[in-house]
């Protein structure tokens, strides 16, 4: 269901990225491009039990997940990363836009973006994605952004490591951007994460992207404008 009322009054429009920009987990399809293109079999096939929920890996990962919290598929899998140059990983973001997320745009929320595009409102990306990633779509869109932060060592290759995880850490990050003493004004939200829950409901406009009916309710407290989104 397209919204019908694009927030034109919104100081500040934040979108997620991750299923709700786009239909696609942009990490796991990040690495999975940039192995393919490095030509890294090995480090392919890894993902690949990183990552199916047939693996024995994932089962014992999710497991752990549930102990201890974190994302310890995640924090394993971006370790495939390293010792690839920061240069290499923003120039194969650049491409992943381009060739793999442009076919997978969710256009109402494009569409809700464009409306706002131009005028007073200020349009900031919010996402726990990659920055390689995050960067690329932000100069895409011409737009501001604030993501999660992978390591680089002296000689600019990546560590493996995130230095930031913006994981359930939105409103600070959101806060920082703005400045410390800076007023968020008329916030406008848009998004299909649950952990964004606290963001949404300070928010004056709230847009929720969901990808299966039973996800509603789970924002009908705040009232939100659902944007429906079933298929890819």
């Amino acid at each position: 269901m397209l919204p019908t009322a694009p927030a034109p009054h919104a100081d500040v429009f934040v979108f997620d990225v991750c299923d709700t920009l786009f239909y696609s987990n942009t990490t796991f399809d990040y690495l999975e491009f940039v192995l393919r293109a490095q030509k890294r079999s090995g480090a392919q096939r890894w993902l690949t039990l990183l990552t199916k929920r047939w693996s024995p890996a994932f089962v014992g990962l999710a497991v752990l997940q549930k102990l201890r919290g974190g994302d310890p598929i995640k924090t394993v899998a971006l370790r495939l990363l390293r010792g690839i140059p920061k240069a290499e990983l923003y120039r194969l973001g650049q491409q992943f836009v381009q060739e793999f997320l442009s076919t997978r745009k969710i256009a109402h929320t494009h569409t809700l973006m464009a409306d706002v595009a131009g005028a007073s409102t200020r349009i900031i990306l919010l996402s726990a994605s990659l920055d390689p990633i995050v960067a690329a779509i932000a100069a895409e869109l011409k737009v501001e952004f604030v993501s999660s932060q992978l390591g680089y060592d002296a000689q600019g290759r990546c560590t493996g490591e995130l230095v930031r995880e913006l994981g359930g850490d939105k409103p600070r990050a959101l806060q920082e951007l703005l400045g410390p003493d800076a007023s968020v004004g008329r916030l406008a939200v848009a998004t299909d994460n649950f952990t964004d829950h606290g963001l949404v409901a300070s928010a004056a406009c709230r847009y929720v992207v969901v990808h299966k009916p039973e996800a509603k309710g789970f924002w009908q407290d705040l009232q939100p404008e659902f944007i429906e989104a079933y298929s890819a």
